[in-house]
């Protein structure tokens, strides 16, 4: 049965190395033809990997040819681009090469994986016994891995949002680094340069750039809760900026910089003195919350959180009322305590009523 078989040995080339580098026509049909071009390839780069799978070729020729009826060996290439365009040239060139010589089946030689992406227009045309990969100087797996990483960089290249990230942020570095150094001020450069990387691991770890994404589909109320966060975040770094400039103009101050162990001498009088602030941000930033979301879940129907809300701010106000009492009380420990316990106790009422309100009307509801 074998005896009257013809063989086609075809060897793939998909990235054209064969006619860049020889600068050959193909297809090359014929053993003295390709054995020509696999020399010419050698001499021109030795480590051609595509100039010993084309001799491997040549190879399984001498060794079955006594064993058909008909065997020839022919090479074929494709583009240096790959993709569809490699694929139409083999194609083209394969059914060149059948109507010279009519195989019954074909027997694949290529120097490498990617060239195996030919294997269902090969098969679509003739039946393929076997495949030989000729392996040359380097093994399948550190090829492949090349291959992967190709892939990859290409879609740092290509892709949004990896492209922004290691393209991008690069990009912004070096503008910053290379305007600031024409004006000698390299050290402010590095430091923008560090904060630019900052801000960009910010926005990927907390999956900020993802969300902004998502806003452009987003319901009105989504908005109204970006609205909260950033006004939110707005009055803790304004409070934080206060709380600081309370305190930087003051000789306890300069003492605790000078000499940090002296903290626990002035620390009480520094934190009294920042208290109104933080009690300010604290009952501020706790509003923005409570209104932003009692709005976000009135937009969105969910009822059933609202009545969480009223305690939520009572707690707020009487926590700002205790917080600057016990600032009064650090600044000058003589004030009496008074105060400090009508606060708490009046907090703790207005706390136990609002709550008992909420609970009552909340069961009238359901």
């Amino acid at each position: 049965m074998e005896k009257n078989r013809k063989v086609l040995i075809l060897n793939v080339d998909r990235d054209n190395d064969i006619g860049i580098k020889t600068g050959a026509s193909t297809p090359i049909i014929g053993f003295n033809n390709v054995l020509e071009i696999a020399k010419n390839l050698l001499i021109n780069d030795p480590e051609e990997a595509d100039g010993n799978a084309l001799f491997a070729s040549l190879k399984l020729y001498n060794e079955l040819k006594d064993r058909f009826e008909g065997v020839e060996v022919a090479a074929i290439t494709g583009d240096p681009m790959g993709g569809v365009e490699a694929d139409i040239k083999l194609s083209e060139q394969l059914e060149e090469v059948l109507k010279h010589f009519n195989a019954d089946s074909i027997i694949l030689v290529t120097d490498g994986y990617s060239d195996e992406e030919i294997i269902p227009i090969v098969s679509s045309k003739k039946p393929i016994i076997s495949i030989h990969r000729i392996v040359v100087k380097h093994s399948k797996s550190i090829e492949e891995t090349y291959a992967v990483l190709g892939r990859y960089i290409k879609m740092l290249w290509t892709e949004s949002p990896y492209k922004q990230y290691f393209i991008g942020v690069p990009g912004i570095i070096m503008l910053i680094f290379g305007i600031l150094s024409l004006l000698d001020l390299t050290r402010v450069a590095f430091i923008y340069s560090l904060i630019v990387i900052g801000f960009s691991f910010i926005f990927k770890g907390l999956g900020i750039d993802e969300y902004l994404s998502s806003l452009r589909r987003a319901h009105f109320y989504e908005y109204v809760k970006l609205a909260t966060y950033l006004g939110a975040i707005s009055t803790l770094l304004s409070g934080v900026y206060l709380s600081y400039t309370s305190i930087s103009g003051l000789e306890e101050f300069r003492i605790v910089v000078n000499e940090p162990e002296r903290f626990f001498d002035y620390g009480a009088i520094l934190l009294g003195h920042m208290m109104p602030y933080i009690s300010l941000t604290i009952l501020t930033v706790s509003l923005f919350f409570i209104l932003g979301f009692s709005l976000y879940n009135i937009l969105t129907e969910n009822y059933d959180s609202l009545y969480k809300y009223p305690v939520a701010m009572v707690s707020a106000v009487v926590f700002y009322f205790v917080a600057n009492e016990i600032g009064n009380i650090l600044i000058s420990p003589q004030v009496a305590f008074s105060n400090l316990f009508i606060y708490i106790t009046i907090g703790f009422l207005a706390i136990f009523v609002t709550s008992a309100l909420m609970f009552a009307v909340s069961k009238l509801k359901k």
